[in-house]
């Protein structure tokens, strides 16, 4: 799945599931939520995907129809981690707190990058990869070599504290973490495994999802 933004819904209840045939074996799967007459649709084959009741973790875009379109990836049961769902509910919070968040960056971090824009190390990690542990996030931006700089970070309510960290580039950031869950393949019970990153690493479903460590 490439950069189109998706929205999040979490625990909603199917109802109205129907198939219907479009053509060329294909089934447009159409559903919708239990509180509402929104319908979510996507296309697939025939078999029957979604489970009348059962409540589900939802990703999807808004096409210019005006339809609502489910990414598959970003479908499952609310029970279920899923690893895309995640990512794009992390991202969702992430520019809920954008401004909040660069207000911070712009005030605390100081480098001398001219080359884009440069997140400090706890921030960037806010932005782009609360879907898995900071500690797993910066080793794997490590390992495929992204773009920082050193940088000093200062706490406005501690008087004369600058202490040396690490600035991340903002250009690419969000890519590699997508790139990095959507291969991920899932090793055992609590962990995933990608060919992008040498270790194994948990994500995280919704409910663990925050910006605390």
């Amino acid at each position: 799945m490439k950069s189109r933004e998706l929205r999040t819904i979490h625990d909603l209840i199917a109802t109205n599931y129907r198939l219907t045939p479009c053509g060329d074996g294909k089934f447009l799967h159409e559903f919708t939520p239990s509180t509402t007459k929104t319908v979510y649709q996507f296309e697939g084959n025939g078999v029957e995907l979604i489970e009348e009741g059962q409540r589900y973790n939802i990703g999807y875009f808004i096409d210019s129809n005006g339809d609502n379109i489910i990414e598959p990836s970003a479908l499952s049961k609310t029970v279920e981690v899923n690893p895309m769902f995640s990512f794009a509910y992390a991202q969702q919070l992430a520019k809920e707190n954008h401004v909040i968040e660069k207000d911070k960056n712009d005030t605390r971090v100081t480098h001398s990058a001219t080359d884009g824009y440069y997140w400090g190390k706890k921030y960037a990690w806010r932005m782009f990869g609360t879907v898995i542990s900071d500690n797993a996030f910066f080793k794997y931006l490590k390992e495929i070599g992204h773009p920082k700089i050193s940088c000093i970070t200062n706490n406005p309510d501690l008087q004369y504290s600058s202490d040396p960290s690490t600035a991340y580039k903002e250009e690419g950031l969000e890519e590699a973490v997508r790139n990095l869950i959507s291969t991920a393949e899932k090793v055992s019970p609590a962990y995933f495994k990608s060919p992008l990153y040498s270790k194994k690493f948990s994500i995280r479903g919704i409910k663990a999802i925050s910006d605390k460590k």
